[in-house]
């Protein structure tokens, strides 16, 4: 298990960044998420290598929530 640091700021609304926590939580990868004294950055404890990690990091910023109008 290892611990990456997730760049979360593409997200610009409280929905968003709520979307990204609940979705790496529904993770079978991820095993915590963290906020840190960043705000535009979570630490998570992440069970695959830094491959997997990346895969999951672009598959949340292109799956965001599209802002409404």
């Amino acid at each position: 298990m290892s611990i990456y640091e997730l760049d979360i700021s593409w997200a610009m609304t409280a929905s968003e960044r709520r979307y990204v926590q609940w979705e790496l939580t529904a993770s079978d990868e991820v095993s915590g998420v963290f906020l840190t004294a960043r705000d535009d950055v979570l630490a998570v404890l992440f069970r695959g290598d830094r491959s997997g990690f990346d895969a999951l990091a672009r598959t949340l910023a292109a799956g965001s929530p599209s802002p409404r109008s």
